[in-house]
């Protein structure tokens, strides 16, 4: 379609966005209390090889799995949660032929001639090292 690579444009904008807003957010004093503002970042890949624990490291994030006293919903329910989303994911990824799936045969090939190509490698270099480190620091904070 007449969009394609508009993903990559806007995922990479995202993450710029939201480093910005986290800087606003953290650095302001609102009714003298110290503001925080959590951003988690998820691996597509890893999503794709493991969606129980995807969702599971999700509903951790949302519902603060370092303070048990206030937990929402107890750690049984987020796994019997992550197991039904799971289930459901894998159920109709098993007929889709969506890009995302995993299944492309010609993956390799094409980051290889995307890299090396002199329009589109520099500007995707740079996405996929903005997308690598906030990978990396998302995975520090967990």
């Amino acid at each position: 379609g007449h969009d394609n690579g508009g993903d990559m444009l806007r995922m990479s904008n995202n993450i710029l966005k939201l480093k910005q807003a986290e800087k606003i957010v953290q650095n302001s004093w609102m009714g003298g209390h110290h503001k925080e503002f959590q951003v988690h970042t998820m691996s597509l890949d890893d999503f794709i090889s493991d969606p129980k624990e995807s969702a599971l490291d999700f509903l951790n994030f949302i519902f603060d799995h370092n303070n048990e006293a206030n937990d929402v919903i107890s750690m049984e329910q987020k796994e019997s949660a992550a197991t039904k989303y799971s289930q459901t994911y894998l159920n109709k990824k098993e007929g889709s032929r969506h890009i995302t799936d995993g299944k492309a045969s010609n993956k390799e090939q094409l980051v290889e001639y995307l890299r090396h190509d002199a329009v589109f490698g520099p500007p995707l270099k740079k996405i996929e090292m903005l997308v690598e480190t906030t990978l990396a620091d998302s995975r520090d904070t967990t």
